[in-house]
């Protein structure tokens, strides 16, 4: 994995980071599949989503589980907190949800993960790693997801960590020569600082369609009409990502989630996952 990271690489992860597969292959070939499928994609004019995967989204489709090798106290109380008192929750990005909406929230989720299954890639928090974060759900992964009516296979399933590595180690293909749409909660003087950062890399257009910061997932997003038809859409709204991926099938070209990825392109941030992305 350290020849697809732009920064710290498997160090981040206690020196140890083995995604689950459903084939021999090594990690340099299923990325440079990836992002070929991408860059096809884009050229083809054709609709492919890639959503990511992680706890927040295994919290409200598979419920909480206790990771009984990392931190398992405070795992402890997190589950009598929010599975046994149903105390209202948000997200590590600051999404916020009603525990009495989790239920159908889960179910819109749940059918939005199963349509881009079906059209694309899920980039799924499926690993090994020396400091066993959010392992809890990987003894039974196909069978959480099976429950959901999603058959996860080598077909429709990547690493969490491909869908922001693609704009980390190839960003001239990514935006060069590219009308970039833009899908977030930022505010215009934040994005403003996007359009200036990415400038060096040459892209014909970079506009924004400004989402909720805390509830995306519960927001229509089927009549978004760009005013510049976009050639890739970058996607940076929590959970609700699901919800715009979903949705914008319309637009005829790639969907990719890159979550706190967007931070650093806006220079917000410096790095990401402890320096595991930096700057393009």
């Amino acid at each position: 994995i350290h020849n697809v990271t732009n920064g710290k690489g498997k160090k981040v992860y206690g020196n140890r980071l083995e995604a689950y597969s459903f084939e021999k292959i090594s990690c340099d070939d299923w990325f440079n599949n990836f992002c070929e499928t991408i860059f096809n994609s884009i050229e083809e004019k054709k609709y492919f989503p890639v959503y990511r995967i992680a706890d927040g989204e295994f919290r409200l489709l598979f419920g909480l589980k206790i990771n009984w090798k990392n931190q398992p106290v405070r795992h402890i109380f997190r589950y009598v907190k929010y599975e046994v008192f149903k105390a209202n929750w948000e997200t590590s990005w600051g999404e916020k949800y009603n525990s009495s909406d989790l239920s159908s929230l889960s179910k819109l989720l749940g059918e939005c993960v199963r349509q881009i299954s079906k059209k694309g890639l899920l980039a799924v928090y499926w690993n090994e790693n020396g400091l066993n974060a959010f392992t809890e759900y990987n003894s039974k992964m196909i069978e959480y997801f099976s429950k959901i009516n999603i058959n996860l296979s080598k077909k429709n399933y990547i690493p969490f960590h491909f869908g922001t590595a693609i704009v980390a180690k190839h960003p001239n293909k990514i935006f060069s020569n590219r009308n970039v749409l833009i899908i977030n909660g930022m505010e215009p003087q934040e994005f403003q600082k996007v359009q200036g950062n990415l400038e060096r890399f040459n892209p014909t257009s970079i506009s924004h369609h400004k989402c909720s910061s805390v509830s995306a997932l519960t927001y229509d997003y089927t009549n978004l009409d760009p005013l510049i038809k976009p050639d890739i859409v970058l996607v940076a709204a929590g959970i609700g990502s699901a919800k715009v991926l979903f949705d914008l099938e319309h637009l005829n070209c790639p969907v990719i989630d890159i979550g706190g990825y967007m931070n650093v392109l806006s220079g917000k941030l410096d790095m990401v996952h402890a320096g595991f992305f930096k700057a393009p």
